[in-house]
């Protein structure tokens, strides 16, 4: 969210001229009193076409003073949008609206009726553009900063490319910003000189009177260099938005733009070194913003856009790509600007490495440059993500950072309360005259039912015995209590902001391993879905078998996926495994996975989100790292011995080390969130590392089992269900290698008592559609486990007739096909496809069955 520092104008759009005072306005008074006596009942359609007429002249209104010849009127009007209409909590409303109506409308024609002073009008978006240029910066600064929240909170990704919005962010926005950003970067060098100069003079005329003179003058030159900063820093971010949300503005970057960019980082550098030579000290921060979105904005350009890479020559390209590496490699900038600028350089490898080793069509003048892109990913780039998650960031403690945030929530929340019961006992005692021993007794049974502490009220009693509260007293508590209270609101926010930026940072560095260890999935065509011509209908009927059969066999006709592996990947996996990076990100895994166990106490909503998406990313990017079979898999383990609840469990390679990891963080203390994520890992780590499968003992099999038959939680809710379908399939996998009889009942039976458990047989009501939907995902895979332990010639066929499947299936199938149907309208394609496949799937067991 953008805090402008500006004070909260209220734009008051239908106001009208004051009338003239005397007879005059008697006069006007009566004639409106005699037609409003006169006048008749206006219909609904007028009273439609009025209050549209208003609302046009009230944007008209505002519009109009956006482009007011006086700055201060310019400034108030985009002061009063920024804290209003494109305020970040009303753009995230209007936001959610906007998602929720398209949802319910699908894919019928015609979109939701828009309001004239909707954020995304286009005039509106038109004007606040051309702001952008003003020369008044606070103007400029204001206008930016609306559009930065614009992009931020109301653009949701899914815009039409025809629509009006779009159009002016890549016909409008996009060359206006990229003009902003060259002409306040061409201040900033200037700027910058005469800084200079001027603390060179300063030294030399230091013990006179106009060494004084001279100070006062750098201060006022590094004012307006901070000024032009912050709106480069604004502008790179909205830029950065822009191009992340609306795939049609990288169109309109040219390679030129591309070098604008990239001339940022070294001009933030030498601002930096400019405010240290400084004999005050002076804040960076917005210079060290821009940084961070500008290689945001190099990042999000050139992340698969393989026609601006390769139409780059080879000398601009040598440029940027040193540019990159002096970026990655220089400590003093932020981790997200180092971060990025690792994400611009693994998406030059993408094109540059990877794919010219598949097709070779460039000259040999490119050859310096691709060797330079390979050496920097797999040296300045494996060291910047190895030394992240060996020491991580040594200036934020998670912990102490969400400590901190509760505490200064619980006192924001206490004083507020404290405020709404001062104001209370003023407005009764003033009214009322209430007794003095009432007041303090009614006012002790609030202060020990909400366990506040108490505080003493300065009152003043009259002669009669009763209380009258001074008001002077009162209002300066107010105010000490209203300052005292943005206090804690502005600590509250830079520790919020401290946190996202953690997160974040550990995030897109996940992000980019993830990448580098996703290898290239060779599939010469995507196979055509034959179920559903138009998304009009997902209804099961006679037909579906016979076009799920021919879609089948159309699918064993292609080739299979696999991964491949390049000479240049091979390169990087070694120099990931000399440093270690899969040990340290697995022990990074298990610090988060029981962060919010360990802290014990009740965190926010926005701290366990983070959490959660922070945990995935991190297993996604495990599943990967397990899925290139990283060569340090197979070397000795650095640890021993792994600490398995109470039990040692001794280990000798990277394998058992990994796997006995993920079973020792599947502790009862753990949340469900978290073991959602562990058994992804674990899923991944079984699926393509066949060996783990032979080291799973009885104790981890019932571990597992226990996972499935544990009761539903509806708080942990999709958690709970995901958690419960990865152990599902792990089962799976682990029964496809030969086991006995023994373990094969066992199975089989908790399976089944899953499958006949309250989640998995919810009646037909679909009043709880997010239950009905959770028991399908997990009725379709214990189906698919089943048919795969009992589909086979030699699959435990007196365990099969003993736990009567074969008549569990008969009795589910009917039920399960009648959910899917009542799934349609809150389900996705893909999701109905699957579980009609399956169904078809069951439905063929079951013949197969009868008949062996």
């Amino acid at each position: 969210q953008l805090a402008l520092h500006y004070p909260t104008i209220t734009i008051r759009t239908n106001q009208t001229p004051p009338t003239a005072m005397g007879k005059q306005k008697r006069n006007k008074s009566k004639r409106g009193s005699k037609q409003q006596r006169s006048s008749k009942p206006v219909s609904g359609d007028v009273a439609t076409s009025s209050a549209n007429n208003e609302e046009e002249k009230g944007a008209s209104t505002i519009i109009s003073k956006i482009r007011h010849g006086d700055p201060r009127v310019r400034h108030a009007a985009l002061v009063g949008l920024s804290s209003t209409l494109f305020h970040s909590s009303s753009l995230s409303a209007v936001a959610l609206k906007k998602q929720r109506q398209q949802h319910q409308q699908g894919h019928t024609k015609g979109g939701a009726k828009k309001t004239v002073m909707d954020a995304s009008d286009e005039t509106l978006l038109r004007a606040l553009s051309e702001r952008i240029l003003d020369v008044d910066i606070p103007c400029a600064t204001a206008a930016t900063g609306c559009l930065s929240n614009y992009v931020s909170f109301y653009c949701i990704g899914d815009t039409e490319e025809s629509s009006p919005e779009t159009e002016v962010a890549s016909e409008v926005m996009v060359p206006i910003l990229f003009q902003r950003i060259q002409r306040s970067l061409d201040k900033i060098v200037s700027l910058g000189s005469q800084i200079e100069s001027s603390i060179a003079s300063k030294t030399a005329t230091a013990t006179s009177s106009a060494g004084a003179a001279g100070s006062s003058a750098i201060d006022k030159m590094f004012a307006f260099n901070a000024e032009q900063w912050f709106l480069v820093s604004l502008s790179l971010q909205t830029l950065a938005g822009l191009i992340e949300n609306f795939p049609s503005v990288v169109e309109r970057v040219s390679v030129s733009s591309l070098s604008t960019l990239c001339a940022v980082i070294p001009l933030v550098e030498k601002s930096i070194q400019l405010a240290k030579n400084s004999t005050e000290e002076r804040n960076t921060d917005c210079i060290l913003d821009a940084s961070s979105n500008a290689s945001r904005a190099i990042h999000s350009l050139l992340d698969d856009n393989i026609a601006i890479i390769t139409s780059i020559q080879p000398n601009p390209l040598t440029h940027i790509v040193t540019e990159l590496r002096n970026t990655i490699a220089n400590v003093s900038m932020p981790h997200m600007t180092r971060l990025h600028a690792s994400g611009a350089l693994v998406s030059l490898r993408k094109v540059l490495v990877l794919n010219e080793e598949i097709n070779s069509s460039r000259g040999r003048e490119y050859d310096a440059v691709i060797a330079a892109v390979k050496s920097c990913t797999d040296d300045t780039v494996i060291d910047l993500l190895s030394n992240l998650f060996e020491s991580g960031d040594n200036n934020q403690n998670p912990s102490q950072l969400v400590l901190r945030m509760i505490e200064l929530s619980n006192k924001c929340q206490s004083l507020k309360q404290d405020e709404m019961m001062e104001s209370q006992i003023v407005s009764e005692v003033n009214a009322r005259k209430e007794p003095a021993r009432m007041i303090a007794r009614r006012q002790k049974e609030l202060k020990e039912s909400n366990k506040v502490k108490a505080e003493n009220e300065d009152m003043v009693g009259d002669e009669k015995g009763t209380m009258l509260v001074e008001e002077k007293d009162g209002l300066e508590k107010s105010d000490a209590t209203e300052s005292q209270l943005g206090d804690l609101k502005d600590e509250l926010d830079g520790v919020v902001k401290s946190w996202r930026e953690l997160i974040g940072s550990y995030k897109l560095a996940l992000e980019l391993i993830a990448n580098l260890c996703s290898g290239r999935e060779v599939l010469d065509d995507d196979i055509e879905d034959a179920m559903y011509p138009d998304d009009d209908e997902h209804m099961w009927d006679s037909d579906d078998e016979a076009k799920l059969v021919s879609a089948a066999n159309a699918a064993s006709a292609m080739p299979s996926m696999e991964m491949t592996c390049s000479p240049s990947e091979r390169d990087t996996f070694v120099s990931m495994a000399n440093k270690q990076l899969l040990a340290r990100i697995l022990a990074f895994f298990r610090s988060w996975v029981e962060f919010v166990s360990k802290l014990n106490v009740g965190v926010p909503a926005l701290v366990a989100e983070d959490v959660d998406e922070l945990l995935s990313t991190c297993a996604l990017c495990l599943g990967n790292m397990v899925a290139c079979d990283l060569p340090s898999l197979n070397e000795p383990s650095l640890k021993k011995v792994i600490m398995v609840g109470d039990q040692e469990t001794p280990v000798t390679d990277c394998l058992d080390m990994f796997w006995w990891e993920l079973v020792a963080a599947l502790s009862p203390n753990v949340l469900d969130g978290p073991k959602a994520h562990v058994t992804s890992v674990m899923l991944a780590l079984l699926r393509h590392q066949p060996k783990v499968r032979t080291i799973v003992n009885s104790t981890v099999l019932d571990l597992l089992l226990a996972l499935i038959t544990q009761q539903y939680n509806a708080d942990e809710g999709a958690n709970n269900v995901q958690m419960k379908c990865n152990a599902i399939s792990i089962i799976g996998l682990l029964c496809s290698e030969p086991h006995p009889s023994e373990v094969n009942a066992k199975v089989c039976s908790a399976l089944l008592e899953r499958l006949r458990s309250p989640l998995s047989s919810a009646s037909d009501d679909s009043a709880d559609r997010e239950k009905t939907k959770q028991s399908l995902v997990i009725m379709h895979d214990i189906l698919d486990v089943l048919m795969d332990m009992y589909g086979g010639d030699d699959s435990h066929d007196e365990v099969f007739n003993q736990q009567d499947i074969l008549g569990h299936f008969q009795r589910c199938l009917p039920g399960f096909k009648r959910r899917i149907k009542k799934s349609v309208t809150h389900s996705t394609r893909e999701e109905l496809d699957t579980w009609n496949e399956t169904a078809l799937n069951c439905s063929r067991f079951i013949k197969y069955k009868k008949e062996g």
